[in-house]
């Protein structure tokens, strides 16, 4: 069934992963408010500041219902970190794969439910006579509150889930819930509305029942809001922690493990019950493996679990950095940071955790991981795998650049790499100030104080560099550098000078200057590129360039001197505030990775968009992927900048789509920069009317792509979706993953094996060949 045809979803149902076949009532109302749902608790929260906590019988409800929303939160908060936080929870996990961003997306709205009770349980208290007049604590109450959660409650729930697991319901409602295959706590209250109706009319027995027996009060909306959400989060949590009398005694039929409803979720069709496994003995559905497999958690050992073959070596940049954190807000880590306003209101406390970090934390190992895959092929084919962690130096920017902390600073970079040695770890790759000159001279120091090292150290400059290098147009003529002086910017500056480039380089130090053009020199022994190279005592010398390399953080003053309607690309770290509306400021210090090669992904790096790494950290993946055996510290070598980069290539690693668009847009709006000649094979519009079907590269495909065409690949031929979706039998949303992808093992029975007929019509929607980047891409010599 087309999602277009689906008349009750809104339409951005469609950007997460839903039912096959969403039904009514499938979204919350307030779906399409985003962060402004939570308006719905503002009169609670109004009237709570403007009256405080008064003795009148509805204010005081209302009071107490507030409260219980926060901690409600709090308690899921609490779980999200024991299940996230490594040291505490990665050796018993059950599930050992990562989540993805498909996951984090679509659970985005987890707390929707706690909204949901929150107004229907202020609404029963204002309608239903005597709901108001409640004590706060009730012994008889609470007692009537857990039978009738035991016996009704748990009895119906059973056969309401399996009901659920029926063909009907399960492809317009239930298939939501269960394509968390990997679980974690809030994973459990990830419903479709409809369901979540149908659960809160099933568990609001608890409340109800006292209530007419009389014997209601406060506490029971304390106890079981907050109990049911204990248990609901404990069989989500996804790690092993009860001990063994839970599977060794009675106690087995009364509560289930972490371990239990977790083979529910990978077997499906087993162990139903809400929280008691007593129901699935009864009625023959408990799964035999329930008990191996939490024996199997408990017993697993921090040797046995997979070591990373490559890691790369963070640190933080300003303090709220923190909060990108995994375990700390899977939100936040799944988005490109920032700095939202509201983090200045918590900057307090933000800055006194600093301390605690300088005392007790050296480094967060495995602060997020996944897999990179070697060919990203169908996954029917074998190919390497290698697992790659990022690791974070519990430190930030400010302390790296105070001379206090330099010697601190060192040894715990030390401390980690000989870590990362000890678990067998074949790289590390250095990131940001973690090789700056001033800590290690790029590695160098750490190379020689522990020559019988095991691991190869990397600082991935190289690739950085390289990245750099095939971002400038090729008809560069003159171009203005900053930071020309690091390890990056030596090798760029020897590089373009001996290409015939005018490099304007800003540096007071004449003797770090004469060392470069010694070495233009050097590798240029019969030419003058030498000459190409030009010293630059202030930034004024950069108004006449035709692009400005920006390798050094760029104050916000001084970008006045940028020439108007410039480009800008820059690899520095931290990135230049984007000052003037009239400069392409572009980040080329970056990859963008084919996101077909890497999996359990599901963070953000720093202050990039998804998918992509910073050209250092995948400048340390391929050294691994590669195999090479030496260590990349110290100087870059520049005659080493093309084979990192078409090893780069190779393995699916491309300058970002947003970088690639910003310098497209450039070469267009300036043709004198090159911008006809780059991007003489790309039209904005595929024309479909010729006679002979024309060729694509990859970075034209994306071109077009993001000039809001539906293409797709297939077999190696792009075809033209947009006047087929509508007609797909299978809709259109299953189609609309792909724009821009290669869905040749999709058609061909990773999701459905298409008929001959089938591929004789896809013939009619080809425009294009698709061939291996051209040349002259404006991202590639």
């Amino acid at each position: 069934q087309s999602r277009s045809s689906v008349s009750w979803l809104p339409k951005s149902a469609g950007s997460v992963r839903m039912a096959s076949k969403p039904g009514p009532l499938y979204t919350f109302p307030w779906h399409t408010l985003g962060n402004a749902k939570y308006v719905i608790l503002a009169p609670l929260a109004v009237h709570f500041v403007l009256k405080g906590w008064s003795d009148e019988k509805q204010e005081r409800f209302d009071n107490h219902m507030l409260v219980i929303v926060a901690l409600r939160f709090l308690q899921m908060f609490i779980w999200q970190f024991l299940s996230r936080f490594n040291p505490i929870s990665l050796r018993t996990r059950i599930q050992k794969k990562n989540i993805e961003f498909e996951q984090l997306d679509r659970e985005d709205d987890w707390d929707d439910y706690i909204l949901l009770q929150a107004i229907l349980i202020s609404f029963l208290h204002r309608v239903l006579p005597g709901f108001n007049e409640m004590p706060l604590f009730n012994t008889t109450g609470a007692i009537v509150m857990v039978l009738t959660h035991i016996g009704p409650i748990e009895f119906v729930y059973y056969w309401f889930h399996r009901a659920l697991h029926h063909d009907f319901l399960w492809q317009r409602y239930h298939s939501h819930h269960h394509a968390s295959f990997v679980t974690e706590p809030i994973s459990g209250t990830v419903h479709p509305f409809m369901e979540h109706l149908g659960y809160t009319a099933i568990f609001s027995t608890s409340v109800l029942v006292p209530y007419l027996l009389g014997v209601h009060s406060i506490f029971i909306f304390y106890a079981y809001g907050l109990g049911f959400d204990f248990f609901n989060a404990l069989g989500h949590c996804n790690f092993e922690f009860l001990p063994s009398i839970f599977v060794k005694s009675p106690l087995k039929y009364l509560i289930y493990t972490p371990s239990f409803h977790s083979l529910h979720h990978s077997k499906v069709h087993t162990n139903y019950c809400l929280f008691m496994p007593i129901y699935d003995y009864l009625f023959g559905t408990y799964c035999t493996e329930s008990d191996r497999t939490y024996h199997k958690a408990l017993s697993t050992k921090r040797e046995d679990l997979p070591s990373p073959d490559v890691i790369f070596l963070a640190h933080g940049g300003p303090v709220p950095h923190m909060l990108q954190i995994p375990f700390i807000s899977k939100h936040l880590g799944k988005q490109r940071f920032q700095i939202l306003w509201w983090m200045y209101l918590i900057m307090p406390w933000l800055w006194a955790i600093v301390p605690i970090l300088d005392r007790f934390v050296s480094h967060f190992e495995n602060a997020s991981a996944y897999i990179l895959r070697e060919t990203g092929k169908s996954s029917g084919q074998r190919e390497r795998r290698i697992r790659a962690e990022q690791w974070a130096i519990a430190r930030f920017a400010f302390q790296y650049v105070t001379k206090s902390y330099k010697e601190d600073i060192a040894g715990l970079i030390e401390g980690a790499v000989l870590d990362a040695d000890s678990k067998g770890c074949q790289v590390i790759g250095l990131g940001a100030f973690n090789k700056a000159w001033w800590i290690n001279k790029g590695g160098d120091d750490i190379v020689k104080k522990y020559p019988k090292l095991r691991i190869r150290i990397v600082h991935g400059n190289t690739l950085t560099a390289a990245s750099v290098l095939h971002a400038l147009p090729e008809s560069t003529k003159r171009v203005f550098f900053t930071g020309c002086t690091s390890k990056v910017g030596r090798a760029l500056a020897v590089r373009l000078a001996i290409e015939g480039k005018s490099v304007i380089m800003r540096t007071d130090s004449q003797e770090r200057f004469n060392m470069i053009v010694e070495d233009v020199k050097k590798y240029d022994a019969e030419g003058n590129a030498h000459k190409n190279l030009h010293k630059a005592d202030s930034l004024e010398s950069g108004r006449k360039a035709d692009v400005w390399l920006v390798g050094k953080f760029l104050k916000d003053r001084d970008h006045k001197y940028l020439p108007k309607d410039s480009l800008a690309l820059y690899f520095c770290f931290p990135p230049p505030n984007k000052i003037r509306s009239d400069v392409e400021y572009v980040n080329v210090g970056a990859l963008e990775i084919d996101e077909r090669r890497v999996e359990e992904l599901g963070n953000c790096m720093a202050d990039l968009d998804r998918n992509v790494f910073h050209a250092c950290h995948a400048g340390a993946i391929i050294h691994c992927l590669e195999a090479w055996t030496h260590n990349e510290t110290g100087d870059v070598e520049y005659k080493a900048l093309d084979k990192v980069w078409d090893a780069a290539m190779k393995y699916g690693f491309r300058l970002p789509a947003s970088s690639s668009r910003q310098i497209y847009s450039y070469l267009c709006k300036h043709p004198e920069a090159g911008g006809a000649r780059a991007h003489s094979k790309v039209s904005i519009k595929v024309d479909k009317s010729a006679n002979q079907l024309k060729t694509m590269d990859p970075h034209q495909l994306h071109a077009h792509v993001e000039a809001g065409e539906q293409l797709v690949v297939i077999d190696g031929w792009v075809l033209d979706v947009e006047d087929f979706l509508a007609n797909h039998p299978g809709g259109e949303r299953i189609i609309t993953r792909y724009i821009g992808k290669d869905a040749t093992s999709a058609v061909r029975g990773n999701i459905y094996n298409h008929s001959s007929s089938a591929f004789k019509i896809m013939k009619k929607y080809r425009v294009a060949k698709l061939i291996p980047s051209s040349p002259d891409s404006a991202h590639q010599k």
